[in-house]
């Protein structure tokens, strides 16, 4: 049978098990920049594809897949890609949408005379864990298959790259055939394999920016070995050399009739000897970004006819703003000529600005990457059309690093990555729109607030009994929380955001790369049930007879948490007997290496629950995250089987790690200082 479902404005909805399902019908309609419904264009779906109404509508009959991917294009107009997951086409549901399954409006950009399509992405690297991996993973790039899996770790980014007329990456690494010897005195230090640079290229990157804090880490050795890599490999770059003046000169290239230069900048030399910067004649290293260097290069590409774009490595990571170095530098690139100006390090994404007229992106995040760290997964692609130096659109794509692989964000995870982009670009003014899966920085319409203001109403009919946390999928990433209404029983509540958006297990195994957010130990399992409380996967964990305790939770620690706030572990779950749930924090302090915290630090008791056999339950455990101790944490489960004479199965759904965003709040508007945009869950005061 067809299932109804609507993805777009939602009315309030509580998660349902996945339908088994045949084929359903997939509506949607593509629109011009004018707003108006775009006849004749293509929509391409796996095999099947069909072209667009008079009023830009179109309906493609499809059979169930994980992963829905939308080729849109037109005569004219740029091509676009949009996918969405199993789980947004079984929980979005509006009995008013009929048999179809309706899609969000795709606006494609019309192609003008001179108009161009950028990619931007963040940082980039293919080292350390990929080959050499740890906690009993599997490598990702093997010995004697470098070639064959470096290309392989892009290909399920590789589509979204090549839609573009020039794709730009940060190259946070050297690149060098075998083990070096020599490294820069500091705690960290990167390299990756010649074979990366060929998988970028053939993947559709073109240009790399080189100067950041790790182009100097195997010192000339390593630096000279990057370059004549990169000569390889046919990848463009800028940012270093093995004298200043190499490291400060641009990378020109004509695109579209725009002639282009590609300026990269770190911000700081580093406090050890020798540094990581190009100084004169007799070092190499990274260009240093010193205000006099930015505005002496910008000045002379401006002079000499060129539209100069500046990528700069500053700010300090995991924090939502940038420093005011960073800021007063890549706004003196702009008032010095610069058309757009772009910013990495911090490994997490920060917002957009538009400062006269140019696009500023704050930090990109990481394109690719082996960190452990949850914000860091949370990322994306930039999409910049520029008609010469003026700023056309801008769009946000979602990226998850899943498995240290890039792949493209959907459900929760799109959510979350989306609420974070709106609420840090609205701080500095910026309004963005919907468009698909993503979200649109139109210059031209600035000021407007899409998305009506809605009111959370206590669902009724959970599967659940007794919830007193709810999830708000009801909301599309762009409207606004208005406020509250009359609660159930009285009693006030709070507004959170879920740490871990991937905590519904409904995308642990899409695109063939591991889910490396949970403990597994052997005793967990990713399996599907007819009755999960959301989608049709939860974790299982088997205790066996005669063991105590078994163990699941968060694999690694937290990183970029609020010190000091409450939070909410709150987890569904159902056991065949009676058994004790306990939950604690562990925490990894200042100095502590992060693989001997997870093996010895304390585990700080929060609370227990009794768990008895039968149907879903909700457990929810209240602390206050560490105030000043700890850099880091994370909780763990420990369910203790009240017959520990016969095997244990217990499942687990719905895991979700939630920092509260509000004091607690009566029934009413919400008051203006909360930043509701970013919520994804709400929940009960429990007295």
């Amino acid at each position: 049978m067809n299932t109804i479902v609507r993805i777009g404005v939602w009315s309030l909805f509580v998660l349902t098990t996945l339908p088994c399902v045949a084929d359903m019908d997939i509506t949607g309609r593509v629109l011009s920049e004018s707003g108006e419904g775009l006849a004749g264009a293509s929509i391409r779906l796996g095999g099947k594809s069909v072209l667009s109404d008079e009023t830009g509508r179109f309906m493609l009959n499809v059979g169930p897949a994980d992963i829905y991917r939308l080729d849109y294009s037109a005569n004219k107009h740029f091509p676009i890609i949009h996918s969405y997951s199993a789980l947004e086409f079984s929980t979005q549901q509006d009995a008013s949408s009929g048999d179809a399954i309706t899609v969000p409006d795709v606006t494609l950009v019309e192609q003008v005379d001179g108009r161009i399509m950028l990619a931007v992405g963040g940082d980039t690297m293919m080292g350390r864990r990929y080959s050499e991996p740890s906690d009993n993973e599997p490598a990702l790039i093997r010995e004697g298959f470098r070639t064959t899996d470096t290309v392989g770790l892009l290909r399920y980014i590789r589509p979204y790259l090549e839609l573009a007329d020039f794709t730009t990456l940060n190259l946070e690494t050297q690149v060098i055939d075998g083990i070096p010897t020599e490294n820069a005195p500091k705690a960290y230090v990167f390299y990756t394999p010649p074979e990366a640079l060929l998988a970028l290229k053939e993947s559709g990157v073109d240009y790399v920016a080189l100067a950041n804090n790790h182009t100097y880490d195997y010192l000339s050795y390593g630096l000279e070995s990057t370059i004549d890599a990169l000569e390889d490999s046919g990848l463009a770059w800028s940012g270093a050399g093995l004298t200043e003046a190499q490291a400060l000169a641009p990378y020109r290239k004509k695109i579209g009739g725009n002639p282009l230069s590609f300026l990269s900048y770190l911000g700081w030399a580093g406090n050890f000897t020798p540094n990581q910067v190009a100084i004169g004649t007799e070092k190499g290293g990274a260009a240093f970004g010193t205000t006099a260097n930015i505005n002496r290069t910008v000045r002379a590409e401006v002079d000499q006819g060129y539209l100069p774009i500046v990528q700069y490595h500053g700010s300090r990571e995991y924090t939502d703003e940038p420093t005011l170095v960073t800021e007063t530098r890549l706004k003196q690139a702009v008032d010095d000529g610069a058309v757009l100006a772009i910013g990495h390090h911090p490994h997490v994404t920060q917002g957009f600005e538009l400062y006269k007229d140019k696009l500023i992106a704050w930090s990109m995040g990481n394109f690719m990457f082996d960190q452990f760290h949850y914000a860091t997964k949370r990322s994306y692609l930039l999409y910049v059309w520029m008609d010469g130096g003026r700023l056309h659109r801008a769009e946000v794509m979602p990226l998850r690093i899943k498995g240290y692989v890039p792949v493209p964000a959907t459900d929760t995870f799109r959510q979350s990555v989306l609420k974070r982009v709106k609420e840090l670009s609205g701080r500095r003014g910026i309004t963005l729109q919907a468009s698909g899966g993503n979200a649109v920085i139109n210059p031209h319409a600035q000021g407007s607030q899409p998305g009506a203001a809605s009111v959370f109403t206590v669902p009724a009919g959970s599967k659940t009994p007794a919830s007193t946390v709810w999830p708000l999928h009801d909301r599309t990433w762009n409207s606004t929380m208005g406020s509250i209404a009359p609660l159930q029983g009285a009693g006030q509540a709070f507004l959170g955001q879920n740490l871990l958006p991937m905590g519904h297990f409904e995308s642990h195994y899409l695109f063939g790369a591991p889910d490396r957010s949970w403990i597994a130990d052997g005793s967990q399992t990713i399996v599907a049930m007819d009755d999960a409380p959301s989608g049709k996967n939860v974790m299982q964990l088997v205790v066996p007879a005669g063991q105590a305790k078994g163990t699941l939770g968060m694999r690694t620690f937290e990183y970029t948490f609020e010190p000091g706030t409450p939070t909410s572990f709150v987890v569904k779950a159902r056991s065949d007997a009676a058994a004790t749930v306990t939950a604690y924090e562990q925490w990894r302090k200042q100095g502590e290496n992060r693989t001997e915290a997870l093996e010895t630090a304390k585990l700080r008791l929060i609370g227990e629950h009794e768990l008895s056999a039968g149907g879903w339950r909700e457990l929810r455990f209240d602390f206050d995250s560490p105030r000043v101790s700890a850099i880091s944490y994370r909780v763990v489960l420990k369910v203790t089987p009240t017959d520990d004479s016969r095997d244990h199965v217990s499942w687990f759904d719905d895991i979700a790690l939630i920092e509260w965003l509000s004091p607690p709040l009566d029934a009413g508007p919400v008051p203006a200082h909360v930043p509701s945009t970013l919520a994804s869950h709400v929940g009960l005061v429990i007295e």
